[in-house]
């Protein structure tokens, strides 16, 4: 599922750091610029050329030389059922299927706007998610363990317990929680915390208010949002609407 999209020149004083795993991936067909991505203690430069699929699963972040900005094409997608727990390097070559699918998507994002999500380019994004998973570049979780994260997305609004969850996948809650740890590489609160804080950010950098961004999370007290939120991201719901928008 498609998140967020653009073709841009970042400025100066982009970066990413990613300090719990984002829960989605980040795509970059780059297209200039010198850039360093690390996760853990490895380090690796962006090349011109090549796609980028960041991880799901793991933490990282990346920076730039001023000098040399990041010029790309991105792409925030959900991939789910499927995960990625390491970084994808893929060269685009010419007249290959990425290379016109790519061209295709850089051509619907120049005829429409970010806030308008063209009907073109979210089918184009489902495309570049099949052709990764056929390749088995992408990695699946249990059946079982699916359904479960499955059932968070669709009630990510209303309180739910581990003990629901255990149920759900047929599992005791103590080996579903070892489980869902060994393939999200988080416990299943870590996990539902998470997803409440993007979609939070999400609702909130589309326009929606501090109370409608809390419910969507599953906050029925705004006070309580604001905190979980400011701890999550170190800045209050409406700071971080002030200054912040989706970039690459």
């Amino acid at each position: 599922m498609l998140l967020a999209y653009g073709y841009e020149t970042v400025s100066s004083d982009w970066q990413v750091n990613e300090k719990s795993a984002p829960l989605y991936c980040r795509a970059y067909y780059v297209l200039s610029g010198d850039v360093i991505y690390r996760c853990g203690s490895a380090a690796q430069s962006l090349r011109p050329g090549y796609l980028y699929v960041f991880p799901s699963t793991v933490s990282y972040s990346m920076e730039q030389d001023p000098a040399h900005p990041l010029k790309c094409l991105y792409l925030h997608l959900d991939i789910f059922p499927n995960l990625l727990t390491e970084l994808l390097e893929l060269k685009v070559t010419e007249d290959s299927f990425l290379f016109h699918l790519l061209g295709a998507i850089q051509l619907g994002i120049s005829a429409s706007s970010i806030q308008d999500f063209d009907p073109v380019i979210a089918p184009l994004s489902d495309a570049l998610i099949a052709h990764l998973s056929s390749h088995s570049l992408l990695q699946s979780v249990p059946k079982e363990l699916a359904e479960t994260i499955q059932y968070i997305s669709e009630h990510i609004s209303e309180a739910i317990s581990i003990e629901t969850l255990s149920l759900l996948s047929g599992y005791h809650p103590q080996y579903y929680i070892r489980l869902f740890r060994k393939y999200m590489k988080m416990t299943p609160h870590q996990y539902i915390i998470n997803y409440r804080m993007r979609l939070a950010l999400y609702a909130l950098l589309a326009g929606d208010k501090v109370g409608e961004a809390a419910g969507k999370a599953g906050y029925p007290e705004i006070r309580n949002f604001s905190r979980a939120f400011r701890k999550h991201y170190g800045y209050s719901p409406s700071q971080i609407r002030n200054f912040l928008k989706v970039v690459p």
